[in-house]
């Protein structure tokens, strides 16, 4: 990781290099440990002094965007961005608190969790050419907790309006996307003034009008479904039975409503677009790609996204945009790899991370050969006391 660390150097002085080398290589080394500052320290055989790296994080006087842009720039160099398609993918995830003393906590619900006491961060993650980075990351707060820290309150709505507003396009077409609960009025004005696509999901109750008939889409589809507009859909490999209808939505306008169902589930997707003209494979192919941000999480949260334990929620914002740079860095870690032909293939991230902690374990090995101190002092040094 050295080298790619080294592409960070400008933007630290030497001691915060030192902690942030440290910090990253933490992250990625602690595995299926715990990755807050104090678990991660303990990884390493020359332990720093602990509040020096909190402080890396706390009173964090180095310029946090411009590391994440320079690891944007580094992975998406490695990839070769495609200049004509692009996806920024509009998501928000849950992280698990157990101190209402920190700061922004609140009670936000999750899909797996159920209502939690939690931290909320509203992100966009950009792909392009399999290539998948955090474009931005907003730290939700509810109302009581954003007067308690004397900052704007912003639904998460806004929040996800001001990633849209801040994107910087790299590729010709923009195509936007997100779930239900993102698909409102807002969203959609503010991608069409910066002249993005835009692919949401819709819940069935919405009033939609075809033909000149008011009906709400959950009965279109039944409809769709008696008539026989279904048919398969190859996309990735997969075959899934799709249909298409266009239609008009209130305060949405006029809209492409795409239902698609996997073959074999019951996982069963409403959508709706403003890519009229699109075909329904084309469109389901751009649809699928919303998946990446999934992928995204599970990825971060296998590297600590989420796990610390500061209750200032600056310092907690910095630790996951860390996480984020982490996983980007461990992606052209494994593209080099094959690049380099010391892979056969494509490694997983997770793959990457035990490659890596498999390398720390020979330097370590190394290091112990080469010592020339007393097993007294070699077993002082792993703690094995």
């Amino acid at each position: 990781l050295r080298h790619l660390l080294s592409r960070f150097k400008r933007y630290f002085t030497k001691p915060q290099y030192d902690n942030f080398c440290r910090t990253i290589t933490g992250l990625i080394a602690a595995g299926e440990g715990e990755h807050d500052m104090k678990s991660m320290n303990e990884l390493f055989i020359d332990r720093k002094d602990q509040s020096s790296l909190n402080r890396f994080i706390t009173e964090s006087r180095w310029d946090i965007e411009a590391v994440h842009r320079e690891g944007v720039e580094l992975l998406l160099g490695e990839a070769k961005v495609d200049p004509y398609i692009e996806y920024e993918i509009i998501d928000d995830t849950v992280c698990r608190k157990y101190s209402s003393r920190t700061e922004m906590v609140c009670y936000n619900h999750s899909s797996t969790m159920g209502t939690v006491l939690s931290h909320d961060y509203v992100s966009s993650l950009y792909v392009n050419n399999g290539a998948a980075v955090t474009d931005g990351l907003r730290l939700y707060g509810s109302e009581r907790r954003c007067r308690e820290k004397g900052v704007p309150f912003r639904t998460r709505i806004q929040l996800a309006c001001e990633l849209i507003k801040d994107h910087v396009p790299r590729a010709k077409r923009t195509i936007v996307l997100w779930d239900s609960w993102f698909t409102c009025s807002d969203i959609i004005e503010d991608c069409r003034a910066k002249g993005y696509s835009w692919i949401g999901e819709v819940k069935g109750n919405r009033i939609a009008f075809i033909d000149g008939r008011r009906i709400h889409l959950r009965d279109l589809v039944d409809e769709m479904c008696r008539s026989g507009g279904f048919h398969d859909v190859e996309v990735g490999g997969e075959l899934y039975h799709a249909c298409k209808a266009d239609v008009f939505m209130p305060k949405v306008g006029e809209v492409s409503v795409l239902v698609d169902v996997k073959v074999g589930t019951d996982d069963v997707h409403l959508l709706c677009s403003d890519m009229v003209g699109c075909g329904v494979g084309e469109m389901l192919g751009h649809a699928l790609e919303r998946h990446r941000v999934e992928d995204f999480y599970r990825d971060a949260k296998a590297l600590g996204f989420g796990e610390y334990r500061f209750r200032g929620s600056e310092a907690a914002l910095i630790h996951a945009h860390l996480v984020s740079l982490a996983c980007a860095l461990l992606d052209v870690l494994r593209r080099r790899l094959l690049r380099y032909s010391i892979t056969s293939g494509l490694l997983s991230l997770e793959a990457v991370v035990e490659w890596v902690r498999r390398k720390c374990m020979h330097g370590f090995i190394h290091r112990v050969r080469e010592a020339g101190e007393s097993t007294r002092i070699l077993l002082w040094l792993i703690d094995t006391r």
